[in-house]
C-alpha cells in the first residue's frame, strides 16, 4: 500500500506540475500574442495590408486575413490609366574633356580649333561618351494593370510610399533624359552648321589663296619677259651702235688715199656707244624695279582682300559660335540635371530596397522569435509530456499497484483469518467482500493504514487494513498468539498409524512391518500429483521414473483420537482441542534401524563411523519429504466453550522479486507493467525441499536440534486432511532397488517429529 500511496503521490506532482505549466503556458501564450501583434502591426506598417482581392477562399489570403501583404506589397493603386509602369530607357551622355570657357575670338578660336582637330568620325578626341541605363523601379505594379477587380488596400505601408516616390524620380528621370536627347540633338545641328561655316570659310580661304598665288606667280612671269625684252631690245641696239662705232674707224677710201678722219670718228662714235650702253643699262635697271614694285602693290591689293574677307568671317562665326556655346552650356546644365535626378531615383531606389531589408529584418527577427518561442513551446511540451507520460506511468504504477495492494490485503486479511480464525461468519466474510470491492486506497499516514472514514463509506483499503491491524493488536493478546505453548512430539507411524506393534519375541510384527513399507513403494514418484507438484528437485536428471516410498495420512486433533485420527491407545500422542490452533514450528524424521547413518550426530567423540560395510548398508545421508496436501483443520476461538471447526486449502505460494536483479529465469519480468505488477504468475506454488532424517529421535532433543529438522513447514497447522512422506530411493543407494529392498528390511519405524506451538483462543 505504501508503495502505492507513494505511486499516487507521485501522480499527484504530476498533476501539480502540469497545473503550473499550464498556468505558465497561458501566461506565455498572452505574451506571445501580444508580440506577435506588436509584429503583425509594425510589418503592416512596412509592408500593407493586402487588396481585398487577394483575400478570401481561393485568394493568396485566407478570409479574415487582417495582417501584412507578404506577397504582393509592390502592387500600388494605378493614380490614372495615363500612369503606366515604364520600362528601361537608354542616354547617350557626351561629357566634353574640356569646357568651352573662352571669350571674344579666343572663343572662335577654341571652337575652331577643337573642330578642326577632329573630323565628326573622331568625336571621342573632343568628348567621352557615355551610355546611361536607367532601370525602372523593378517593384511596381499597378493593380488594374496586375489584375483586373483588387479594389483597393484598406491600409498602405511604408514600401508603397517608397514605391510611389522612386516611380516619380523614374518618371521625372525619364523627362529629363528625353529634354537632354532634345537638347543634344540640337547641339549637334548647331556644330554641324558650325562645322559647314568653318569648311566653308576655309574653302574659300583656300580658293581665294590659289588665286592670289596664281595672279602673282602671273605678275611676276610678265614682269621676267618684259625685263628680258627690254633686255634684248638694249643688246640689239647696243650691236648697232657698236657696228656704226667700228664703221668709222675703218677708212672710206681704199688705196693710196688715206681716210686720216676715220679713226676719230671711230673713237666718236665709241664714247657714244660707251654712253648710249650706260645710259641704257640704267634705264633697264629702273624699269625692272618699277615691275617689282608693281608685283608688290598687287600683292598688297589681295592680303587686304583677304583681311576683308577673314574680318567679315569672324564676325559670323563669332555669333555661331556664342550660339553654340550657350546651347554646350544649356546641355551642359541638362547634364547636371540629369545627374542630379538620377541620383534621387538611386536614393528612392536605395529606400525601396532600405525599407524591404527592414521588412525582411522583421521578419527574421520575428522568425527568430518564433523559433524560440516554439523551442520554448516545445519545453513544455516535452515538460507536458514528460509530466503526462510520469503521471500516466504514475497512475499505471498505482492500478497495478493498487491491484497487487488489494490482492496483498486479501492474503493478509486471509492470513489474519487463518492465525485468528475470527472472520468465519457472515460479517467476517463481509471484509474480504469490502476488500474486494474497494477501488479506493484510502487513508495512509507515515506509512501506517488509518480507519478514518465512516463504515457506512469506503474506507479503501487501508480503512480495512487498519481496522484489522486494531483487533489484531488486541487478538495477539487476548488469543494467545504472543505468548504460545510450545511442545516437540514423536509420532511412530509403525504403532500409532498403521498399528503394527514392536514385540520382539512375535516375528510377524516385523514382517508385517516389512510388507507395509513395500505396499508403499512405487515405480514413479512423479506420477503422484501432489508430489510433482510440491516436491523441490525429485525429478530424475534424464528424465526417467523416480522410484520410492509414499506413505500418505492424515492427522486430527480431537477428543479421544490419536494424532492420526485412530482411538487413542497406549502409547498413542495427540494434541489437545483446548488450544483452538496447533501450528508447526519444526519438522523432522527418525528411522530406527536405519542401517550407515552418521552416528556422531549424537554428538560423542567416540561414536565411530557409519556402518558402510554392512550388507544392508544405505546411504549416511539419505534425504526424504514430508508434504501437506491436504485442508488445514483449525478450531475457531471459543466464546465460552463453543468451538467451531474451521478448514482452509492453504495455497503455499511463492512471493515474486519485485526487480530480479539477478536476471534469475523463474522472475524474468518488471516489477511493473501493464498486464501486472509481479513478475511471476501470482499463484505459483512454493514448493518443498528435501531435508535429511536421523536414525534416532533423541537428536531432536539435543543441543542443537535444528541441525535435525526442517523450518520449511512452519505456521502450518497440524491438523491437515491428507500429508505425505516421500523417501525418493536415489537418496538411499545408486541403486535404487537395493536401497529400497535394503530400506525395507532394516528399517524398524518411521518416526515422525514435531515441535509446535499452540494458542489458547480465549
Amino acid at each position: 500500500m505504501n508503495n502505492a500511496a507513494g505511486a499516487f503521490n507521485r501522480a499527484a506532482v504530476m498533476s501539480r506540475s502540469l497545473r503550473s505549466q499550464e498556468t505558465q503556458l497561458n501566461d506565455y501564450d498572452a505574451q506571445l500574442a501580444q508580440q506577435e501583434l506588436a509584429y503583425t502591426k509594425q510589418l503592416i506598417e512596412i509592408y500593407g495590408r493586402p487588396y481585398n482581392g487577394h483575400v478570401g477562399a481561393g485568394q493568396l489570403y485566407a478570409q479574415g486575413h487582417t495582417g501584412p501583404d507578404l506577397l504582393r506589397w509592390f502592387i500600388v493603386d494605378q493614380p490614372n490609366d495615363l500612369a503606366n509602369p515604364a520600362e528601361e530607357f537608354t542616354i547617350e551622355i557626351n561629357v566634353a574633356k574640356d569646357e568651352i570657357t573662352s571669350d571674344g575670338p579666343d572663343l572662335i578660336a577654341n571652337i575652331q580649333s577643337r573642330i578642326n582637330a577632329a573630323t565628326p568620325a573622331d568625336d571621342a578626341i573632343l568628348y567621352d561618351k557615355k551610355t546611361v541605363t536607367v532601370q525602372p523601379g523593378q517593384f511596381v505594379q499597378y493593380n488594374k494593370i496586375w489584375e483586373s477587380n483588387l479594389g483597393s488596400r484598406p491600409e498602405t505601408g511604408e514600401l508603397q510610399q517608397v514605391l510611389y516616390e522612386a516611380h516619380r524620380n523614374f518618371l521625372i528621370l525619364t523627362e529629363i533624359g528625353e529634354t537632354y536627347g532634345d537638347e543634344e540633338e540640337l547641339l549637334q545641328y548647331s556644330a554641324a552648321s558650325f562645322r559647314e561655316l568653318l569648311a566653308s570659310h576655309k574653302a574659300r580661304l583656300s580658293a581665294s589663296s590659289t588665286a592670289h598665288a596664281e595672279i602673282v606667280r602671273i605678275d611676276k612671269v610678265i614682269a621676267g619677259l618684259e625685263v628680258t625684252q627690254a633686255n634684248a631690245d638694249f643688246v640689239a641696239d647696243l650691236s648697232l651702235v657698236i657696228s656704226d662705232t667700228v664703221a668709222e674707224y675703218l677708212p672710206t677710201n681704199v688705196g693710196l688715199s688715206v681716210d686720216a678722219t676715220s679713226p676719230a670718228r671711230g673713237a666718236v662714235k665709241t664714247v657714244g656707244a660707251i654712253v648710249y650702253g650706260i645710259s641704257k643699262i640704267i634705264s633697264l635697271t629702273y624699269e625692272s624695279d618699277a615691275r617689282s614694285e608693281e608685283g608688290k602693290s598687287l600683292q598688297k591689293e589681295l592680303d587686304l582682300d583677304q583681311a576683308l574677307t577673314d574680318l567679315e568671317f569672324s564676325l559670323e562665326a563669332r555669333q555661331a559660335a556664342y550660339e553654340l556655346q550657350a546651347q554646350w552650356l544649356e546641355l551642359s546644365g541638362t547634364t547636371r540635371d540629369l545627374y542630379t535626378y538620377s541620383l534621387d531615383y538611386q536614393r528612392s531606389l536605395e529606400k525601396v530596397r532600405s525599407t524591404l531589408a527592414k521588412g525582411l529584418r522583421v521578419q527574421e527577427e520575428r522568425e527568430l522569435f518564433r523559433q524560440r518561442a516554439a523551442a520554448i513551446i516545445q519545453g513544455y511540451r516535452t515538460s507536458d509530456l514528460s509530466f503526462r507520460l510520469f503521471r500516466d506511468e504514475s497512475l499505471e504504477q498505482y492500478r497495478t499497484l493498487y491491484d497487487l495492494a488489494a490482492r496483498y490485503c486479501y492474503l493478509a486479511a486471509k492470513s489474519y483469518d487463518y492465525e485468528t480464525g475470527l472472520l468465519g461468519s457472515d460479517e467476517g466474510q463481509e471484509v474480504f467482500s469490502q476488500l474486494v470491492s474497494s477501488r479506493a486506497l484510502g487513508d495512509i499516514q507515515d506509512g501506517e493504514p488509518q480507519a478514518t472514514t465512516s463504515t457506512l463509506a469506503d474506507a479503501g483499503l487501508a480503512g480495512t487494513m487498519a481496522r484489522l491491524a486494531a483487533d489484531f493488536s488486541v487478538a495477539e493478546g487476548r488469543l494467545g498468539i504472543n505468548n504460545p505453548d510450545q511442545y516437540g512430539t514423536v509420532f511412530s507411524l509403525r504403532k500409532e498409524l498403521f498399528r503394527i506393534m514392536d514385540d520382539p519375541a512375535i516375528t510377524i510384527d516385523d514382517e508385517t512391518w516389512r510388507q507395509t513399507l513395500q505396499l508403499h513403494m512405487v515405480y514413479d514418484l512423479m506420477a503422484d500429483e501432489d508430489i510433482a507438484n510440491q516436491c523441490l528437485g525429485i525429478a530424475s536428471a534424464d528424465g526417467g521414473a523416480v522410484p520410492g516410498i509414499v506413505i500418505s495420512f492424515s492427522t486430527t486433533i480431537e477428543q479421544g483420537k490419536n494424532f492420526f485420527g485412530l482411538p487413542l491407545a497406549g502409547g498413542d500422542h495427540a494434541y489437545s482441542a483446548s488450544s483452538f490452533a496447533t501450528k508447526i514450528h519444526s519438522i523432522g524424521v527418525s528411522l530406527p534401524g536405519y542401517v550407515g547413518m552418521d552416528p556422531y550426530a549424537s554428538g560423542s567423540v567416540n561414536a565411530g563411523a557409519p556402518a558402510g560395510s554392512s550388507e544392508n548398508a544405505l546411504s549416511a545421508t539419505p534425504y526424504l519429504y514430508v508434504i501437506p496436501c491436504g485442508v488445514d483443520y483449525m478450531l475457531a476461538p471459543p466464546i465460552g466453550e463453543v468451538n467451531t471447526l474451521r478448514s482452509w486449502k492453504v495455497d503455499d505460494q511463492a512471493l515474486p522479486l519485485p526487480f530480479n536483479l539477478g536476471a534469475s529465469d523463474f522472475n524474468s519480468g518488471q516489477f511493473f507493467n501493464t498486464n501486472g505488477s509481479l513478475s511471476e504468475q501470482p499463484w505459483v506454488n512454493r514448493k518443498h525441499q528435501a531435508f535429511r532424517a536421523v536414525a534416532d529421535a533423541s537428536f531432536f532433543y539435543s543441543r542443537v536440534p535444528a541441525e535435525f529438522t526442517n523450518s520449511r513447514l512452519v505456521g502450518r497447522s497440524a491438523w491437515n486432511s491428507k500429508w505425505k512422506i516421500v523417501i525418493p530411493a536415489y537418496t538411499l543407494l545408486n541403486n535404487e532397488q537395493n536401497g529400497l529392498d535394503n530400506f525395507a528390511n532394516t528399517v524398524k519405524d518411521i518416526q515422525l517429529f514435531l515441535r509446535t506451538y499452540s494458542h489458547s483462543g480465549n
